[in-house]
C-alpha cells in the first residue's frame, strides 16, 4: 500500500491526514493533541497520530503534501506587500526542516535517530486554493461540479470559481489579493470587538437579532459585482496592511460610527449592522453563483474555503440559485487543506485510483477501546458503571434533564462535534440553552446549539429542500413553525436551526441514541454541541473526556461503555 502524507502549517489550524492507496485513513488537528486551541504548529503529533492509527512507520510514507505553494514568491520585488507575501513562501523551508525533523525523532533508536532520515520522501507543494478545491470536490462524489472557493487569502489570490471534472479542473476566473469575501466578513468581525479569522460566527449568530435593512445602503456599496468579479471599495478596509493590526480603515468608522469596544456587549445598533453584512454576503456570493450557473448549466456545486464556515448562507444556497446538487464537506476552512492537499496529490500528481466514495462523516480520529477506557478510569480512581445499553441509558439521562457528555468512536476531524465528541441535552426545555452556556460552555448566551436529527425525520421537522443534507452542521435551516415551540432550546432568534443529518450506516451508536430518545419524547433529535469548555480545543481521548467533565457542569459522561456521574 502507498501511503501519503497531507498537512497543513500555514497559520491556522495546523493539521495532517494520511492516504493509503489514496483513501483517507486517519486525519486531525494539532489542537486536539497539543490541547492549545488553534495551535499553528508544524503538525508533528498530529503525523504520529496518524501513523500510529494506521498502524505505520514514518518512514513507509511515499510522498507528503502540503496547501500552500512557495513557487509563487520566487519573482522579484520591491513592494513591501510583494515582501510581505514573499515571507510566506518560507513555509516551504520551514516544511522541509520540520519533516526531516520529524523523521529524525520518530526513530525510537538513539543510534539509528543519528545515522537514519527518511531520505525517500517526496515533497510537494499545491496551491492553497487547489487544496480547498480538492477536498471539496473528491469528497462531494460527483463526477463533475462547478466550484467556489473564497477564504481569506491565499498565495497570491483570494479564492477561484470554474469547473471541475474527472479528468481536468478548469479554473475560470482567480480572485486576486486584496479583494476578499473572507476578509469583509472578518473587518466586521474586527468592528465587533471579536477575534477576526477566529470569530466569526459570533457575527453570524448575532446577525439573526438585527434588522439588516437599516444599514444595508451604507454596507452594499462596499462590494461591487460584475459577473463573475467582485471587488472590495479598500478605501475601507485594512485587512492587506501587513503592518497594520486592524482589518477595517477610519472610513469604516466615519461610516457607520465607533466599534464596539473588545469584551462589550452588543446592542440594536451592532444587530442591525452585522444583519446587513450578512446579507450583502449572501447576496454577493448569489450573484456570482448566478453568473456562474448561466455560464455552465450544471445542477451541481461545491464550496470550499473559510468562507463556506458561515452556516447560515451556506443553508440558502439551494433556494438562492438554480442549484440542485450542493456540498461543502466537514473542513472548508484551513484544518481541511491537509485533507484537500493530500486528495489532490493522490488524483493528480500520483494519479492513484480513486478510492473515495462521497463523504457522509468526518469520523477520521481513532477509536479507544472499552479496555484503554476502563484502564483510565482505573488509574484516576473514578468511580464508574458498565452499561449494557449504553445509547438507551444516554436517552434516559437526556429525558431526565441531565447535561451529558458522549465519548464514542473514531473523533471528528474540523471544529465541529458529530456524535462522538459531543456534549448533549434535552431540546424540549427552554431553560436548557443557558444552562449549557452558563455551566458548561462558558460562552456567550446568544450562541445557539445544533439539533441533531435523525436523517429519516429531518424533513418533517425542518423547511429542508427534499435533496439537501447537512451531514457536517455545515447549513442553517428554518425549523417548522409547528416544531420551533416543542424544541426551543435548539431553535435560534429567527426559528432556524442548524442540524446535524444523523446516519444509521454512519453512526448507528449516535442514531440509536436519539431514537431512543424519540421513543421516550416524540422528538427525534437532541441538543448537540462540541465536548469542550470555551478557549479548549474538542476532547480527543478518554483522558481529556474526563479532565473536561470534571472541570465544568455536566451531569453525566458516557464513555464506550461506561457512566461516570457527578
Amino acid at each position: 500500500m502507498r501511503y501519503t502524507l497531507g498537512i497543513n502549517c500555514s497559520g491556522f489550524h495546523s493539521s495532517a491526514c494520511l492516504l493509503g492507496d489514496g483513501v483517507l485513513v486517519a486525519a486531525i488537528c494539532e489542537e486536539r493533541l497539543s490541547r492549545v486551541k488553534r495551535d499553528k504548529a508544524f503538525p508533528h503529533q498530529a503525523i504520529n497520530y496518524c501513523c500510529e492509527a494506521a498502524g505505520i512507520t514514518f518512514a513507509q510514507i511515499s510522498d507528503a503534501f502540503m496547501g500552500w505553494h512557495p513557487r509563487h514568491y520566487l519573482r522579484k520585488s520591491n513592494h513591501m506587500l510583494g515582501d510581505a507575501l514573499r515571507a510566506r513562501g518560507k513555509l516551504s523551508h520551514v516544511t522541509l526542516n520540520e519533516l526531516a525533523t520529524h523523521a529524525v525523532e520518530s526513530l525510537t533508536d538513539v543510534e539509528h535517530r543519528l545515522k537514519t532520515a527518511h531520505s525517500d520522501l517526496a515533497v510537494h507543494f499545491v496551491d492553497h486554493h487547489q487544496a480547498h478545491l480538492a477536498h471539496a470536490f473528491y469528497g462531494s462524489g460527483f463526477s463533475a461540479a462547478d466550484f467556489m472557493i473564497l477564504d481569506g487569502f491565499g498565495e497570491l489570490t483570494t479564492g477561484m470559481c470554474g469547473q471541475a471534472g474527472p479528468e481536468r479542473i478548469d479554473a475560470f476566473l482567480h480572485y486576486p489579493t486584496p479583494h476578499s469575501m473572507g476578509s469583509f466578513y472578518s473587518a466586521f468581525t474586527d468592528y465587533m470587538g471579536f477575534h477576526p479569522d477566529s470569530d466569526e460566527w459570533k457575527v453570524m449568530a448575532l446577525s439573526a437579532l438585527g434588522d439588516p435593512t437599516v444599514y444595508y445602503d451604507r454596507i452594499r456599496p462596499l462590494v461591487k459585482v460584475d459577473g463573475l468579479r467582485f471587488e472590495l471599495d479598500l478605501s475601507f478596509f485594512e485587512h492587506y496592511i501587513y503592518f497594520k493590526d486592524g482589518y477595517y480603515s477610519a472610513k469604516l468608522v466615519e461610516l457607520l460610527g465607533p466599534p464596539l469596544a473588545p469584551g462589550a456587549a452588543p446592542g440594536k445598533r451592532e444587530w442591525d449592522i452585522v444583519a446587513a453584512v450578512q446579507r450583502v454576503a449572501e447576496e454577493v456570493l448569489f450573484s456570482l453563483l448566478g453568473a456562474l450557473h448561466a455560464r455552465t448549466g450544471s445542477d451541481a456545486l461545491v464550496l470550499g474555503g473559510g468562507f463556506f464556515m458561515n452556516s447560515v448562507l451556506n443553508g440558502k444556497v439551494h433556494k438562492g440559485t438554480l442549484y440542485r446538487k450542493v456540498f461543502i464537506g466537514g473542513g472548508p476552512d484551513d484544518s481541511g487543506i491537509s485533507i484537500g492537499s493530500a486528495l489532490y496529490g493522490a488524483h493528480n500528481v500520483l494519479n492513484l485510483p480513486s478510492g473515495n466514495a462521497a463523504m457522509r462523516h468526518n469520523y477520521f480520529g481513532r477509536s479507544y477501546s472499552n479496555d484503554e477506557i476502563l484502564a483510565e478510569l482505573t488509574r484516576r480512581k473514578i468511580q464508574h458503571a458498565h452499561l449494557e445499553d449504553a445509547p438507551a441509558t444516554g436517552a434516559r439521562l437526556i429525558g431526565e434533564g441531565k447535561i451529558l457528555g458522549w465519548f464514542q468512536g473514531g473523533s471528528e476531524f474540523g471544529q465541529r462535534a458529530l456524535g462522538n465528541r459531543s456534549i448533549l441535552a434535552d431540546p424540549t426545555r427552554a431553560e436548557m440553552k443557558d444552562a449549557v452556556n452558563a455551566s458548561v460552555k462558558y460562552r456567550e448566551g446568544f450562541r445557539p446549539f445544533a439539533p441533531a436529527i435523525l436523517s429519516e425525520r429531518q424533513q418533517e421537522v425542518l423547511d429542508i429542500p427534499e435533496d439537501a443534507t447537512a451531514y457536517f452542521m455545515e447549513k442553517v435551516f428554518p425549523i417548522r413553525p409547528e416544531w420551533q415551540a416543542r424544541v426551543p432550546a435548539v431553535t435560534h432568534f429567527d426559528g432556524s436551526g442548524r442540524p446535524q443529518t444523523v446516519l444509521r450506516e454512519t453512526n448507528p451508536r449516535f442514531h440509536a441514541l436519539i431514537t431512543a430518545f424519540e421513543k421516550l419524547t416524540g422528538v427525534p433529535l437532541v441538543l448537540n454541541t462540541s465536548f469542550n469548555v470555551n478557549g479548549m480545543p474538542l476532547v480527543e481521548s478518554p483522558g481529556d473526556a474526563l479532565s473536561c467533565f470534571f472541570a465544568c457542569g455536566l451531569d453525566a459522561l458516557i464513555l464506550g461503555d461506561y457512566l461516570v456521574e457527578k
